[in-house]
């Protein structure tokens, strides 16, 4: 049969060692049918045929870590990126509340530490400009929720309570909440407020998201939150037509997750449709720097840092084992050093046999773990894009937290690479834009992309422009034992490629950042259209 998509483009980079680059593709029924002068005989008047003159098609962006209906269903509101003071976070309050109006939840994320000024979080510093109804802030990386008065009373939260996975809800000194809300059972006490059933408005949400990616060229996700409601919202975008990325589901698992859940989920791995499938889990052993959640080898400059969150570390290896012998993809959170060293040995205990597992985040790393890595056969999953809230000086909230010289080694994603890991880059959108392109700088320039007065962030190396494209596209394919079928634009492979306005691995840092995007296609179908 003849393709129904044919493009002819200046340059065409594979990402296949076998034919690095070609100038034609073309594409039968979501598959690559033919590359270069092939292409003429597999085109016939009923094939579209677009002129790429000027561009540079290079397979799909995969972003390898992202929250993606959490992140369609938060950024209906307030969006804190970049407020760096309580006087213009009170003036965004104020103004959602008259738009929303009395009584109703206002929402807001990307909540920024260094806001604060300095201050803990209390919800006197906002109440008033939250005004006469419920708030809930997440901050920047989603693991504290700010509630206002008002919130804390629908919740009936009223002081200090223990929870399964280490959360905590912080009291003052007369041990009434402050409405900050460490980790998330404490934020779930507020979620449970309000409802996020599926509905038309929350699957169109979810479309405008997939559509806002389909822009920046991002064609497939590695979902890390997922749980079984996931799949049926995944199957009921599939069957309205307008499922535009491929979905690797990761289910959610923690120390609150039960035994019955845990089975349910392993009997759930070959669930899957045209376009997504769930067989992977994303655990959690600990949460962040900022909060002193993270879980550190020694104390950070707080005195926090020494408990992790699933406190029975044996009880988390068995959790791991039950899914990696069932077949899933198995990856962890980890940010602190113990945290990785203890993910590390638990993934050497595994069987024989078991998926390539990974480690998220990766934050706080010594040289010597960074070195087990490769030889272990651990996967790295790096959000370099994150290094934009951090600052050169170490004047920022991270670094102050994490204290010298931990924080000089922040985020080692082109040491591990050097070493010979396997790096699969993503945003973790929400907690940071998923444009890729912002992520391209900054791999490459280790700082944020709307900080060119930073200098390089750490003394971690910087990725290259192909190993950052890498990233994006085969190893993310590799990760998740899909390499046989994607990460490459190869004869039978999926059709999932993205045409920019140059070349990606050799575009300036300085230029990358606005780089155009023309068109972006997902098993075979055009999702994007650029003005060009």
């Amino acid at each position: 049969m003849p393709a129904q998509l044919a493009i002819v483009a200046t340059s065409i980079r594979t990402m296949d060692p076998d034919l690095p680059f070609t100038t034609a593709i073309a594409v039968e029924d979501g598959i690559i049918t033919a590359l270069g002068d092939d292409v003429a005989a597999a085109i016939d008047g009923t094939t579209e045929v677009i002129d790429g003159s000027g561009w540079t098609v290079t397979p799909g962006i995969v972003d390898g870590h992202q929250h993606l209906f959490m992140g369609a269903r938060v950024g209906r509101g307030i969006c804190f990126d970049r407020v760096d003071t309580l006087d213009n976070v009170r003036a965004l309050l104020a103004a959602e509340r008259k738009r929303v109006g009395p009584g109703e939840w206002v929402l807001g994320y990307a909540f920024e530490y260094g806001a604060l000024q300095g201050a803990d979080y209390h919800h006197e510093l906002i109440d008033s400009a939250a005004g006469d109804g419920p708030m809930l802030i997440y901050t920047l990386d989603m693991h504290t929720g700010l509630a206002n008065a008002h919130a804390l009373r629908e919740a009936n939260i009223t002081g200090a309570r223990r929870f399964a996975d280490g959360s905590i809800i912080v009291c003052d000194d007369a041990g009434l909440p402050t409405g900050e809300l460490r980790e998330m059972s404490a934020i779930t006490l507020v979620l449970d407020q309000f409802s996020e059933v599926v509905d038309e408005d929350s699957l169109a949400w979810y479309e405008e998201a997939m559509a806002a990616q389909n822009a920046v060229g991002i064609t497939a996700v590695h979902q890390m939150d997922a749980s079984l409601a996931t799949t049926q919202t995944l199957s009921a975008l599939e069957q309205r037509g307008t499922l535009s990325l491929r979905v690797n589901v990761h289910y959610w698992v923690d120390a609150r997750t039960d035994d019955a859940t845990r089975a349910e989920l392993v009997a759930s791995r070959d669930l899957k449709g045209r376009r997504w499938r769930a067989d992977g889990t994303k655990f959690m052993i600990d949460g962040v720097i900022d909060t002193g959640t993270a879980w550190l080898e020694e104390p950070d400059t707080h005195g926090d840092g020494l408990e992790s969150m699933w406190p029975d570390i044996v009880a988390y290896r068995k959790a791991v084992a039950q899914f990696a012998d069932a077949g899933f993809a198995v990856t962890t959170h980890a940010i602190g050093d113990r945290a990785i060293r203890e993910v590390l040995d638990t993934y050497a205990g595994l069987k024989p046999g078991h998926r390539a597992p990974r480690i998220e985040h990766i934050e706080a790393a010594p040289d010597a773990t960074v070195a087990r890595f490769a030889p272990e056969g651990v996967i790295a999953s790096m959000q370099p894009i994150h290094l934009r809230w951090l600052a050169p000086d170490m004047t920022d909230p991270w670094s102050q937290r994490l204290g010298r010289p931990r924080c000089e080694h922040v985020m080692p994603s082109g040491d591990l690479q050097a070493a010979g890991a396997l790096v699969v880059l993503g945003s973790d959108w929400p907690v940071a834009p998923f444009d890729p392109r912002m992520g391209f700088v900054a791999a490459q320039e280790r700082r944020g992309s709307d900080r060119p007065e930073h200098s390089a962030i750490g003394t971690s190396r910087p990725l290259n422009g192909l190993q950052t494209l890498a990233g994006y596209t085969m190893n993310s394919a590799i990760a998740s034992g899909e390499q046989a079928v994607s990460g490459s634009l190869t004869v039978g492979k999926r059709a999932d490629l993205v045409a920019w306005g140059a070349d990606p691995v050799t575009c300036s840092t300085k230029d990358v950042g606005e780089l155009p995007v023309h068109l972006t296609v997902v098993d075979g179908t055009v999702v994007h259209r650029g003005n060009g």
